[in-house]
């Protein structure tokens, strides 16, 4: 037995292994001392939620849940997956004062849109989650940007998070000396991709993950 695979015992299930003599594919319906002909399958189980992945849990707070800062503005991380899969959605965290519209976004590395989605049904705080109507394909090892744009304001702050690396999982959110700035804002009153970056700070903007099988 290993997991959810179980071979069964000789004796309980007629014989166990089988082999069947033939000069093509037949069905092997004899067996002979109960050997094992190392014959293994590949199963996946069904009707199981997708694992999902973020880098950081809904338990993890800022050091400034709201910024004093009121100018509407983007706000993202450049991040990496260290296996191919979907991005579902985007998470940001919310402070009481970040009151305004918000907009998730997915781009990659040099600024092409790939999906976005407005968010609703908020928290008056905390961290926030919206999925995009079609799930992303994403590469393996390949920079990609997560973003949400604020027409308030008053984003969820931590400096000089990104001066390392962060790693949860198969996700990756490099350095900000090793992408040219870690992470990023763009002011504007319309979402738009950012390319800023100062003081390799964390505006507390996620990434929902689902690594292929």
């Amino acid at each position: 037995m290993n997991g959810p695979l179980t071979a069964p015992a000789s004796g309980a299930s007629g014989g166990n292994g089988v082999y069947r003599y033939a000069s093509g594919s037949a069905f092997p319906n004899k067996t002979y001392a109960a050997s094992n002909y190392w014959v293994d399958v590949l199963f996946t189980p069904s009707g199981q939620p997708p694992v999902t992945s973020s880098l950081w849990s809904d338990a993890t707070l800022p050091a400034t849940p709201s910024a004093d800062d009121p100018r509407a503005v983007t706000l993202g991380l450049k991040f990496r997956a260290t296996t191919s899969g979907t991005v579902r959605g985007v998470k940001f965290f919310k402070g009481a004062q970040n009151t305004g519209t918000h907009t998730g976004s997915l781009w990659t590395a040099d600024g092409q849109p790939l999906a976005s989605v407005t968010f609703s049904g908020e928290t008056a705080s905390g961290w926030q989650r919206m999925d995009f109507a079609t799930p992303v394909a994403i590469n393996a090892n390949t920079t990609y940007v997560v973003s949400y744009h604020t027409t308030s304001g008053f984003y969820a702050l931590n400096r000089s998070y990104f001066s390392a690396p962060y790693a949860n999982g198969p996700l990756v959110a490099p350095d900000s000396g090793a992408v040219g700035g870690n992470g990023v804002y763009r002011y504007g009153a319309a979402n738009s991709f950012p390319t800023g970056s100062y003081q390799a700070s964390n505006y507390w903007v996620d990434v929902v993950f689902t690594a292929d099988p």
